[in-house]
């Protein structure tokens, strides 16, 4: 464990980080190999050892799922793994002894992923990066319960095929960091060892390092991984032709932070031609509910529980009279906190050393004062309507615990878990408990966004309306309040209604309720024409569908619906790269509550630009 008086001086010199001009430092090519220390993987399947030597700490074990586990859509492929990362070798590319004060000798990490290719055109669509928040809450929540190919279903027995998919019109990512999340887990490379091996990452910069390497290996890879699988031409195999990053929760803090380090080392690739690297095609991120600024989110926690001029969609104030007097008479404190945190902060700002004193203080008592009162209502953190925790996190616990499906994704036997123990747990309180010591969760990662802006990276952040941890209020205040470019036009822009995809066939332009008349309908007329499983929205072709009234098509890869103006979902406002949107009748998980809504955010900024309703 860790001194945090030491982390004080300096958190990030005494973290094992990697830069860009620490890792590529050899002339590079591409390459497979079985790494050493690597023989030992489950005999059932097939794992392919990917690697460069710009990274040479750095490496992907690859294998293809089973086409009957998850989407069951035909002809879409998936993969899983581990970007397996030896510790030893990351020393030996730092000069800088104090990095590794954290961190013992003869440790390997092991980050899990899991990678579905478009329904639609996994030549030309895009790829999507899916994080899930925490900090130490695997991004599996996202893909069995939300926005993935499957729903967890039957209480955790099966899976159902997901017709609101992002893998629709892109190929999705979900990967799980820093170690400890998930199926992620360290390792000692003397085996005899049977203590748990300390982590060394505590902040989102920290962990950012990681998250490059991952995605700059599997960009270099791309069309390896698909050529490697049975059937697929060299020639037909499928490149990351643009990329984009998304996630909810506390990945409105590791997007901005993971998206920041790749364009910084995209900067490098460009800078020396000799490295051999192709720059990752970065062209968007999607922030989701997230906690990007911590001095606007928590003050906006008193006026969503608070304030009865707040639109929460709930008619009146949540929490009662005492209550939010308590809460208003600790909001200066709060700020005064969270100030002092910021200001310890040394340049570069967001990746400096910083007082992780001052910013577990802060935490702590903005926590306590303005976000634990909710919790007394017994109304869920992410949802006032919704009571209690979600059904469906313990059904997919259960299901990835489960002999067969962990034989499919090829997931180590041990090592998993806060107890080590090789099981999935959706969320680690190990992790957790790591990040608040170091106050990460107070610090801003507004810096990293007017970055991406200032880059040309084009940014979205969207809220359901009914959250309360991260809510909407908060989101809208900072992207005002945020200085860049193009703030005095952002400003101006009016907030405007924005409408859900009409698919064809699909008059009911109710959100949830038309979901189910939809397959319903859908279901019964495309029985005895389609093989099973059924293909769903964006994959229905005009020639065999010639009886419906109105065909779906296509333009670029992208798959058109009918309409652009359905029911209406909620608001926006757009200047230039930067898009604010609010989803109605949603809580913190969108995708979840509103998937038709969701679907349709995601398919118009992926696929039609800045401007949600064209």
């Amino acid at each position: 464990m860790h001194d945090e008086d030491d982390l004080e001086l300096d958190i990030e010199s005494k973290k094992m980080l990697f830069s860009s001009s620490g890792l590529l430092k050899t002339a590079l090519f591409a390459v497979a190999y079985l790494a050493p220390g690597l023989n030992a993987l489950p005999s059932q399947l097939s794992h392919h050892i990917l690697a460069h030597p710009a990274l040479p700490a750095h490496s992907l074990r690859i294998t293809e799922v089973p086409a009957d586990l998850c989407d069951t859509t035909k002809g879409v492929r998936s993969w899983s793994g581990y970007l397996d990362v030896n510790v030893d070798q990351l020393r030996k590319q730092h000069a800088d002894a104090r990095a590794y004060d954290l961190a013992d000798t003869g440790i390997t990490e092991h980050f899990y992923f899991w990678l579905f290719e478009s329904r639609s055109n996994p030549a030309t669509d895009p790829y999507v990066l899916w994080l899930n928040g925490g900090p130490g809450c695997s991004s599996f929540t996202g893909l069995m319960m939300e926005l993935g190919p499957c729903n967890i279903a039957d209480g955790g027995a099966d899976t159902e095929l997901n017709p609101w998919s992002w893998n629709n019109n892109a190929s999705m990512i979900f990967f799980d960091q820093p170690t400890g999340t998930g199926f992620s887990y360290a390792s000692w490379s003397n085996t005899s060892r049977t203590d748990k091996p300390p982590t060394r990452i505590y902040s989102a910069v920290a962990a950012a390092r990681d998250a490059s390497a991952f995605l700059q290996l599997l960009g270099m890879h791309a069309k390896t991984i698909a050529t490697r699988s049975s059937g697929v031409e060299a020639s037909k195999a499928r490149g990351m032709t643009s990329f984009h990053i998304a996630g909810e929760s506390y990945a409105g803090r590791w997007i901005p932070t993971i998206a920041s380090q790749l364009v910084r080392d995209n900067a490098q690739a460009i800078k020396h031609p000799e490295w051999g690297i192709d720059p990752l095609p970065l062209e968007s991120v999607m922030i989701g509910n997230g906690i990007t600024s911590p001095k606007h989110q928590f003050p906006a926690k008193v006026t969503y529980a608070c304030d009865p001029k707040a639109d929460t969609e709930y008619k009146g104030p949540i929490l009662n009279a005492t209550v939010c007097a308590d809460m208003v008479a600790s909001e200066p404190q709060c700020a005064k906190m969270l100030t002092k945190c910021r200001e310890s902060e040394r340049e570069p700002i967001g990746r400096g050393a910083y007082s992780s004193v001052a910013c577990k203080e802060a935490l702590q008592f903005c926590d306590a004062k303005l976000g634990d009162p909710w919790g007394w209502t017994g109304r869920s953190y992410f949802d006032w309507n919704h009571q209690g925790d979600y059904e469906e996190e313990p059904w997919f616990e259960k299901w990835l615990n489960t002999a067969p499906v962990r034989k499919a994704l090829g997931i180590d036997e041990k090592g998993a878990a806060d107890d080590g123990s090789g099981k999935y747990n959706s969320c680690s309180d190990e992790i957790t408990d790591e990040f608040a010591s170091t106050g990460d969760g107070a610090r801003e990662s507004t810096w990293a966004v007017k970055d991406l802006l200032d880059a040309g990276v084009r940014v979205l952040t969207y809220n359901g309306r009914r959250d309360f941890i991260c809510n909407y209020i908060g989101n809208d205040d900072w992207t005002r309040a945020l200085e860049w470019s193009g703030k005095k036009g952002f400003n101006k822009a009016p907030l405007e209604p924005w409408y859900e995809d009409v698919f064809a066939e699909d008059d009911d332009t109710s959100s949830s309720s038309s979901t189910i008349s939809y397959l319903e309908s859908t279901t019964s007329k495309l029985a005895n024409v389609l093989p099973a499983p059924l293909n769903m929205p964006f994959r229905v072709l005009s020639s065999t569908l010639s009886g419906f009234k109105n065909d779906v098509e296509t333009e670029g890869g992208a798959k058109v619906p009918v309409s652009r103006k359905g029911r209406k979902a909620g608001t926006f406002r757009n200047h230039g790269n930067f898009t604010f949107a609010i989803v109605d009748s949603a809580g913190h998980f969108v995708p979840k509550d509103q998937p038709r809504a969701a679907l349709t955010l995601v398919n118009r900024w992926l696929h039609a630009g800045n401007r949600i309703q064209p």
